[in-house]
């Protein structure tokens, strides 16, 4: 089963690699699926790709139900 999880972007080197942070780590991924994703933008994260740009709105709000899906509501 492969979850998907909002993520923020916080760097992206020169071969495309995403640096991007969840819950506080930070963790690389792919690019390949989204390659106009910037610094900054909040994705969509699913195996290592990062699979959909979101609004921040959306992402916020995402990440808020995963907080409370997990019983981590700070």
């Amino acid at each position: 089963m492969c979850l998907t999880a909002p993520v923020q972007v916080t760097a992206i080197a020169p071969d495309g690699t995403a640096t991007i942070v969840s819950g506080g780590l930070e963790r690389s991924a792919s690019t390949l699926a989204v390659p106009e994703v910037r610094v900054g933008d909040w994705a969509l994260l699913s195996a290592g790709l990062l699979v959909r740009i979101l609004p921040p709105d959306v992402a916020t709000e995402l990440a808020a139900a995963f907080r409370t899906a997990s019983g981590d509501e700070s």
